[in-house]
Order: C-alpha cells, then structure tokens, then sequence
C-alpha cells in the first residue's frame, strides 16, 4: 500500500493533524494501536461513571487553537473553574502552596515567609537567577528554604522520583507558579482563593469525559486504522511495517510515538543516537479512580501530598466541579502513584488509597465503591536531567532530514499541554501542505 502521508499514533496530535489533511483534500493514513484513538485523552465508562487517564482538563492559551477547537468541542465543553489545594501538617492550603500559607500551622506560616522573603532579597540584591540552575538550587533561590523543605522539594521528589539536584529547571514555564512578594505576604495573612498557575479555569463536558474531545478531532476521518501499531520503518525505502505485517509506502511520516519507542522501531538508526536515546527519562503514573455512593465529600478538584504518610503525590475529585461525571446520589474519586522502573502492586496500592481516604474522611466504608478502574500511564511525565535537551535535539535533527516529523507531548519527549500537542499536529499538517519544513526523497 502506498500513501502521502503515514500518521503514526491517534493522540491529540496525530489526529490534529490528520484532521488538517483530510480538511486539505490530501492523502494520508493514520494508524492507532489501541482499538479507540485519543491516546491518553481517553476516558473510561463504568457503571455510569467517566473516568479519565488521569485529570485531562482542557484550558487554551492561544486565541487561534481555541477557535479551531470550537469546531468539535462547540458548546458540549463548558468553562469551570479550579479548586486545588495542598493537604499537610494535618490541614489544607490553598494552591499554589508558595502563595498561600495561612492555613498552616503558624510555626511553618512564619519559616516559609521570611525564608522567601530572603529569597526575594537576595534576588534583588545580590544573587541572580539562571537557566542554568538546577531545579533543587532554584527552589531555594526562589522560594527560600522553608518552602523548599515543607513543600517543593518533598513533593516533587515523591512525584519524578528523581534526584531534584540532576533536573533542569527548562520544563517549568507555566507549570510552576512565581508569586510577588505582595501575593505571598497576603496569602500568609488571609486565606484565599488564588488564580495563579496556568489552569485557574478549565474547559470539561457534562458527561463522556475528555474522550469526547478526541472523538470530536477524529469524527468524519475515513483514513483511520484502529488496532494497527508501527512495528518498523525504514527511513531510505519510505516504508513502514505494522504489527501484522502489512507494508505501507509513503512520502511523508508523522509520528506522535513516544520518540524512545520511534528509535526502537527505526531501521538503520546510527548507533550513536541510538545509544544516546536511552538516556531519556519518565516517570509514571498508576492511576486508581474510584466511583462511590453518598454525597460529595470534598469541593477540591484535586489535592496536592507533599508527605510520605501518603504513598500517592496527589487525588482529587472530578465529582467535585462536574458533579455529572456521576450518577446521582453518588461522586468519583481519583488517586495517583508515580513509579519508575517496574510498575507497583496494584492491590498494595488500593489497600493504601483506601486507608488513607478513610483517614481523610473522604470515605466512610469500602462498601461505598461501587466502581473501580484502575489506569496504568507510561512515562506520563518526561524528566529534564542534564541529558533531556541535546538527546531530544539531535534526535528530532535526525528524524526531520529524513522526513519525519515527531510531534505531541511523547513524540518530542516533552512536558507540554493538550493545547500544545494539537497545535504540533496542525503546524506538522501544514509543513506538508506548504512543502516547508519537509525533506523530500
């Protein structure tokens, strides 16, 4: 078989792209190894629950990405708003936890403030902040000892299970939280709500989950292959090969494969980047929802756990902001476990999850599931050591002069949004349409 445009993988990106294609009146072919597209924006239906591959909310940065995403989200997306606490020293903060000290104990009020009230100074006065820091020392530079200790860095440690002190700070961006010296001595003196961060307000439908988002990319593609995964591709013949064996010819590809799994599948790689692409790093999500009869117990979309009491970093409730994501009379609950290297037991982690919500007061009884599905997430959040920059570089260098575009949150092995990976999908679209950005034979 032989087509234009070979898409591999129908996450957000692959599919954004295909979308563009079709739209275009050009050849493609896409070709999905799971028997439903989306990736992990995928949501599961059990006993009248929607759960989704972890918490999928959708929020839009870009006017452009917003208004081409209308056509299939239109007005089934409806805009809600975050409420995302931290849980520790047996309370609840608000987030982000560096603006937000009031609901501590008053020991730890005081630590935190003045120490980044030193930090401030310091900044100001005397050392500076740069890109080359690594993450542990800017939080210290930042935030100030008090906020590293209590919060930043045992959370984050619990999180990449990664030495903080080998990680970058060139994943942060958006995804961490500045706050002014005036936001932070008022969150010490008043609890309050605050719309730092990038997710203040999210858009999520009334039933279906986010699934409904890729179902809307995907609706009307003829050129759709589910249950078809890349086995290998030569990059001199142009030619791909499937699980089943079947061939396919093309001119260009598309990849949104995690780019380690693109390696592993490429004919002919150069041993060099094929050695250098086992130094990319992930941590992993094991991902337990829970759906419950009573009455909703919390108002927090989710919590942060910062403490190692809690073996899971952060749970929370959908339930909470999009009360029909159950059936009445009932709410969902979430846990999530990162891991790296073998995947933990999912019985040890249930027991945990259970006790700890019933210690919460979350849960009265066991007897209340009525639901339970757990997710198991690969490599879910790419880690940034020293490495992370120049393999990813030379990688996508590579795979670009040999016409392949790797494209999406995996394909460019990065910590980027849904916005950002349908975005990636559009602009690789259009480079073909164009003839920008691609090497023909």
């Amino acid at each position: 078989m032989k087509v234009q445009t070979l898409i591999a993988g129908g996450g957000l990106a692959g599919l954004s792209c295909a979308r563009e294609l079709s739209d275009a009146s050009r050849s493609y072919l896409l070709v999905e190894k799971q028997k439903e597209a989306g990736g992990l924006c995928r949501s599961v239906i059990d006993k009248g629950f929607s759960f989704d591959y972890t918490g999928h909310f959708l929020h839009f940065h870009k006017p452009a990405m917003r208004q081409w995403a209308s056509r299939f989200i239109g007005k089934i997306f409806k805009e809600r708003r975050r409420h995302a606490v931290i849980y520790s020293q047996g309370g609840y903060s608000e987030y982000p936890y560096q603006e937000n000290n009031a609901g501590l104990p008053s020991a730890t009020n005081r630590e935190n403030v003045l120490g980044y009230l030193e930090a401030a100074l310091h900044q100001r006065f005397g050392k500076k902040i740069n890109d080359s820091q690594n993450f542990k020392s800017w939080c210290l530079d930042s935030v100030g000892p008090g906020i590293s200790k209590n919060f930043m860095f045992p959370y984050n440690q619990k999180l990449w299970k990664f030495p903080l002190d080998q990680m970058t700070t060139h994943w942060m961006g958006r995804f961490v939280p500045s706050p002014k010296i005036k936001e932070v001595v008022d969150g010490a003196l008043s609890k309050k709500t605050s719309d730092s961060g990038y997710n203040a307000t999210f858009l999520y439908p009334d039933s279906g989950g986010i699934s409904l988002l890729p179902q809307g990319i995907a609706k009307g593609l003829s050129s759709l292959w589910r249950g078809a995964g890349i086995q290998k591709v030569d990059l001199k013949k142009r030619r791909a090969w499937l699980d089943s064996g079947f061939e396919i010819d093309y001119e260009f590809l598309v990849s949104s494969l995690p780019l380690n799994q693109l390696v592993e599948c490429t004919e002919g790689l150069p041993i060099k980047l094929r050695a250098s692409a086992k130094q990319l790093k992930a941590t992993s999500i094991y991902n337990i929802n829970f759906g419950l009869k009573g009455q909703q117990p919390i108002p927090y979309s989710w919590v942060y756990f910062p403490e190692n009491e809690f073996q899971f970093h952060r749970a929370g409730s959908v339930s909470a902001c999009v009360p029909t994501v159950a059936p009445k009379g009932h709410f969902s609950l979430y846990v999530e476990f990162s891991y790296r290297g073998t995947k933990p037991n999912p019985a040890q982690l249930g027991r945990h999850a259970i006790q700890k919500l019933k210690q919460l007061g979350w849960i009265d009884s066991e007897k209340q599931i009525v639901s339970r599905v757990d997710l198991d997430l690969p490599h879910s959040y790419v880690i940034y050591d020293r490495y992370r920059d120049e393999v990813t570089a030379e990688l996508l260098r590579f795979y670009e002069k040999n016409g392949v575009q790797s494209v999406g949150r995996y394909g460019r092995w990065e910590y980027g949004s849904m916005e950002s990976a349908m975005e990636q999908g559009i602009q690789a679209a259009q480079g073909i349409l164009t003839g920008s950005n691609v090497h023909k034979k």
